[in-house]
């Protein structure tokens, strides 16, 4: 048998024969890769709160966040190759620190990062980076006023599929939804000038801490979150159309929830919720599943472990491919968890898997693209604890 390692995993080759009455067969290589999670560089600038963004040359923006204040430094991963360990370069400043912020990447292969919190309160403004290209230097431009109203832990769904393009002329437009104090959605068109103000549309339930998830037929699924107005936890969901300047409300989740993740499954369009924290205040080891073609939720396998604030990733190749990895988080008994499970469609059951190096909470996960280490995740920074007190991890690890 050989064992080698390959990135955040270890792999064993052996090869197996059978033999009988004299004759042996010829022999089967059997490959078992098991899951991981292996250091490597860690952040130039230790952040939370922050966003991750895959680029389309396969390096990864992280930028903003909170390290005592809200930052405006933003830093680039370049993944490794086989001979080396991915590296970080700081990337220019944004115009405004910020956190709890949204970023969007665009077919142009630029990125708009929406809203989100200072020391001195939310934020109206957007701004765009745009990447290197030649002897052109990467470059922020801001977008003041952006928003019509200030937003923070909000949603921001690019509406960028067919259906999408088809109704809004072949424009991409980005869907705001929710935060802070908002009572509407916003549409942001990134193709306008900076200054331009977005279009307010109608949004039925205000909320922030919910999710959004961009459906195959162009519809924006929101579910559940808090609602500020009411006090309240939402069970409540709502379905944005295709241009996102309507919207109307679908069924509700079986459980209030905020603080939870969705995630699209490769099955065909169902919606994976998992998590959270209910109404009574109870964090969830709960999840269920939508179904946009009935309109429907059910009750789906649970966590073995109770979870909100993680991330949750669809894995696209390699051996779970179309399993769901959720990873991290906070619960009542641990406030920055380590622990990591999958959950299989084809069953709808959770099985564990590599635990992160270190517990944390309020970081990122981007599944890498490029170099050996495709389709890993990238975990990034995030709120660790050591010795029982909060601590801003600078860690960055490669979990498959």
């Amino acid at each position: 048998m050989v064992t080698l390692g390959t990135g955040a995993a270890v792999t064993s080759i052996t090869s197996i024969t059978a033999t009988y009455s004299g004759v042996t067969s010829p022999p089967v290589i059997l490959t078992v890769t098991l899951a991981g999670s292996s250091s490597t560089n860690g952040l130039i600038t230790p952040r939370y709160d922050h966003t991750a963004t895959l680029l389309h040359d396969g390096t990864v923006l992280v930028a903003g966040g909170y390290n005592t204040v809200a930052l405006a430094s933003a830093e680039l991963y370049t993944p490794g190759s086989t001979t080396s360990s991915g590296t970080w370069t700081a990337a220019s400043n944004m115009t405004v620190g910020r956190r709890d912020h949204t970023a969007t990447l665009l077919s142009t292969g630029q990125v708009m990062l929406i809203g989100g919190g200072t020391a001195s309160g939310d934020l109206t403004s957007a701004e765009m980076y745009t990447p290197a290209s030649g002897v052109t230097p990467a470059s922020w431009t801001p977008y003041p006023n952006a928003l019509t109203t200030t937003r923070s832990y909000h949603t921001a769904t690019l509406l960028n599929n067919t259906a999408n393009l088809t109704a809004n002329g072949g424009k991409e437009l980005v869907l705001v939804v929710g935060g802070s104090l908002a009572s509407t959605a916003d549409l942001v068109d990134p193709s306008s000038s900076p200054g331009t103000l977005a279009t307010s549309v109608p949004d039925i339930w205000p909320r922030y801490s919910h999710t959004a998830t961009l459906l195959i037929d162009g519809t924006v699924l929101v579910t559940g979150g808090f609602d500020t107005a009411s006090a309240s936890v939402l069970a409540q969901a709502e379905l944005f159309a295709p241009t996102g300047a309507s919207v109307v409300a679908t069924s509700p989740l079986t459980t209030p929830r905020y603080l939870h993740s969705a995630t699209l499954l490769a099955n065909g369009g169902n919606v994976l919720v998992v998590g959270g924290i209910d109404a009574m205040g109870n964090i969830l080891a709960s999840a269920e599943l939508y179904d946009p073609v009935a309109g429907t939720w059910t009750p789906t396998g649970s966590l073995a472990v109770p979870r909100f604030g993680h991330i949750a990733k669809l894995m696209t190749s390699g051996p779970n491919m179309g399993k769901v990895l959720v990873m991290g988080g906070r619960n009542a008994s641990n406030p920055t968890l380590s622990s990591a499970e999958l959950y299989d469609p084809g069953t709808g059951t959770w099985s564990g898997t590599a635990n992160l190096q270190k517990g944390r909470a309020v970081f990122s996960a981007t599944l890498l693209s490029t170099g050996p280490d495709a389709g890993s995740v990238l975990v990034v920074g995030g709120e660790g604890t050591v010795n029982g007190n909060y601590v801003v991890l600078p860690d960055v690890e490669l979990h498959n």
